[in-house]
């Protein structure tokens, strides 16, 4: 509902262009927020099954570290903005003017993010998720009625970048009045808190994948000129809707953390991500034209938009079922410590998608279809050769564990 007041209440244009990618450049930050996110879910299990005490002893940890974060990540994008807004390469001054004053404007929502993602860890490894689930909609729902509203009486773009670090505010408030219980700070260094700072490192290129994905895509789409950028966004947000809706991710990393990130529980989930995204890709793919129109192609949403975001929404079609699959498999990594070599895939897998956009857009000319067919490349490669390397290592550990047991009953 808020894209959709946005698309016919303001259309595309620089404006527009310059605050999606304002976004994808704030999530460059919060990749850090996403990282503590889910590496605080399978501690906090894991700490849940000792006892109440050592429970609330790491979320006051988890807290102390989400503090530290917020404050040196938001001080640290204040700085950078004179080489931020220097990032999409085909922006003009007058875009480039735009892209600044998103970004200040951005900050707020970047600030109370990562307190937000630190309370939704707790409640879900308490399997609170209703809790966390109010909370999302809380925020959904803020920023739809503040979008809408202020663009009606104000039809002014810095209504968008407002709207949203308003609703995280709320948000987040109300995640922290849900969660007060665990509202505290502590500090303490033990093998635990030494082991999550490992990983945390580790993390950070996992979880950059997807935002870094969507910078490289939005810098080369900076370069098809006024409205790209815009299209490209929503042709991502609708096909990866069901995505945004089902949080399929989120759930499983506690489904994963009890199974020690098992093959089966993988499969489970691959199996239902096929499930959903293979008969959302055909019907995408071949209509993709018509969920746009009718959704968006009114008011302000003109027939260039349209074609333009279709376009994005038919190929980005393709890459859902291993985006699904992705989230997943990162996170099994995650529950086994096993970082290091999904590591140097997801940064493969970074310079695939970069690679893949410079042939498909400057060597083609294939435009956003070229864009959207680089990220499916990327994800094809990251997801299956993830896979891969967790298939094989399940069979050595049960090969293992099968020659140990034979010695056993042999003695």
């Amino acid at each position: 509902m808020r894209q959709l007041s946005i698309a016919i209440l303001f259309g595309f244009n620089y404006h527009t262009d310059a605050f999606f990618m304002a976004l994808s450049l704030i999530g460059l930050f919060l990749i850090f927020a996403d990282v503590f996110d889910s590496l605080g879910v399978p501690n906090l299990v894991f700490t849940r099954q000792k006892g109440e005490e050592e429970f609330k002893r790491l979320a006051g940890l988890l807290f102390t570290f989400t503090t530290i974060l917020s404050v040196s990540l938001t001080m640290l994008c204040l700085v950078l903005i004179p080489i931020l807004i220097r990032i999409p390469i085909g922006f003009d001054q007058k875009a480039k003017e735009s892209l600044e004053t998103a970004i200040l404007f951005l900050i707020p929502y970047l600030f109370f993010n990562f307190f937000f993602h630190h309370f939704s860890a707790v409640l879900r490894s308490l399997r609170r998720f209703t809790a966390y689930f109010v909370g999302e909609l809380i925020f959904s729902l803020s920023a739809f009625l503040t979008t809408f509203l202020g663009l009606y009486h104000f039809n002014s773009f810095v209504v968008l970048p407002i709207s949203l670090s308003l609703s995280q505010a709320i948000a987040t408030v109300y995640m922290i009045y849900t969660g007060k219980e665990f509202l505290h700070f502590k500090f303490y260094i033990d093998e635990q808190t030494k082991s999550i700072i490992k990983h945390f490192f580790y993390l950070l290129a996992l979880y950059g994948v997807f935002h870094l994905f969507i910078v490289v895509d939005r810098i080369f789409a900076s370069l098809l000129g006024e409205k790209g950028i815009s299209a490209l966004t929503y042709g991502s947000m609708l096909a990866f809707a069901v995505g945004a809706i089902i949080k399929l991710p989120l759930m499983s990393i506690t489904t994963l953390a009890e199974t020690k990130g098992s093959l089966k529980t993988i499969n489970k989930f691959a199996k239902f991500s096929l499930f959903i995204s293979l008969p959302t890709t055909l019907f995408l793919f071949f209509f993709s034209h018509l969920p746009v129109d009718i959704l968006f192609g009114h008011g302000k949403f003109t027939k260039m938009d349209v074609g333009l975001t279709a376009t994005a929404l038919k190929y980005y079609s393709l890459s859902l079922f291993f985006y699904f699959f992705w989230q997943v498999l990162y996170r099994a990594f995650q529950v086994l410590s096993w970082l290091k070599p999904v590591f140097f895939v997801a940064i493969i897998g970074v310079i695939i998608n970069g690679l893949a956009n410079y042939v498909f857009v400057l060597v083609f000319r294939l435009g956003i279809a070229g864009i959207c067919l680089g990220t499916f490349l990327a994800y094809a490669f990251i997801s299956l050769t993830s896979y891969l390397l967790l298939y094989r290592r399940e069979k050595i550990v049960s090969g293992s564990n099968s020659t140990s047991s034979r010695n056993y009953n042999i003695e």
